[in-house]
């Protein structure tokens, strides 16, 4: 943008600020006086605003000013710049100071129960004057009517007036117990588990449904389940138990599969994954200790020691 443009811009906009006022105030007089310039500069740059955009802006009378349908539009624009400006002096404001306050999340159970703890513990240190209040459910909360700053969901569309990033994904692993697997002829096809006991999370539609990439190709396996539940740490105590082949998150089963509690299944097939999302109430300004959190949880994620825990690895 060159000098004279951004000149004219300039202008505009001060044209814009003065025509926000003549509404809000009523009249040019009464604007006038609250701004402490003459009413004839007001309706000079009135003028020169309406002859700049090439409309009408207000239709005056000796009683009242009223607004044309361009008038209403643009002064629906006016007020969002003044509200992104306000915005960006809070932010920069919040900026000087340090983070602090309160914040409320919810978490799906099972994953806050293994991440969580060192992912808040980590944050505190970093940002000690904001308090932490962690709802662990798998319920989808309402998030604005019950007062929570943010969510961590998988798989879910949330409403469009909230903000929705991607944070993760979580793998899915096939693990069966050692005893288990002694009675039973290897697995290694996906075509196998049609004749074996599976354990179906009864939480997901098509729970008994398995689909399987491998070298580029999909498969689907109709699974018998004599057991279905909708709690993964029942499947997993299950399948610890010598009750079938379960499918689980790796955050869960990983360590399991290390120590040699289970055995996994089909490692050079990929289940498919679940997306996990950061999903929180659009704000102007948006709070810093919010900002925060959403940034480190972030970062915090996409690093190795995480991906590896997720199941992206091995």
């Amino acid at each position: 943008m060159d000098t004279i443009e951004l000149h004219q811009h300039a202008q505009q906009l001060q044209w814009a600020m003065s025509f926000v006022n003549v509404i809000e105030h009523g009249s040019f007089t009464a604007a006038a006086g609250a701004l402490g310039v003459s009413k004839a500069l007001l309706s000079k740059q009135l003028r020169q605003l309406e002859s700049a955009l090439g409309t009408q802006l207000l239709f005056r009378s000796t009683r009242r000013l009223n607004l044309t349908p361009a008038g209403s539009l643009y002064l629906s624009h006016c007020h969002d710049w003044l509200a992104r400006v306000r915005a960006a002096s809070s932010a920069v404001a919040e900026l000087r100071a340090e983070v602090s306050g309160h914040l409320r999340i919810t978490v799906p159970t099972s994953f806050g129960g293994v991440f969580m703890a060192q992912a808040l513990l980590a944050f505190r240190e970093r940002y000690p004057l904001v308090t932490v209040d962690v709802d662990l459910s798998t319920t989808a909360r309402d998030l604005e009517a019950e007062g929570f700053d943010l969510a961590i969901r998988a798989n879910l569309a949330p409403p469009g007036h909230l903000v929705c990033r991607p944070l993760a994904e979580i793998h899915d692993w096939l693990v069966a117990s050692p005893d288990w697997l002694q009675n039973h002829a290897a697995i290694t096809q996906p075509e196998t588990l049609a004749e074996l006991p599976c354990i179906a999370n009864s939480r997901f539609s098509q729970a008994q449904d398995w689909t399987f990439s491998h070298a580029g190709e999909l498969s689907s396996v109709r699974i018998p389940s004599p057991i279905r539940c909708n709690d993964y740490y029942l499947i997993r105590n299950l399948a610890l138990n010598g009750g079938g082949i379960a499918r689980l998150p790796a955050y869960l089963v990983g360590q399991d599969v290390a120590d040699g509690r289970l055995q996994r299944l089909l490692p050079d097939y990929t289940l498919q994954g679940m997306q996990l999302y950061l999903v929180y109430p659009q704000q102007l300004p948006q709070p810093a200790r919010l900002q925060a959190l959403v940034e480190f949880l972030l970062g915090w994620f996409a690093a190795p020691e995480q991906a590896r825990l997720l199941g992206k690895k091995g």
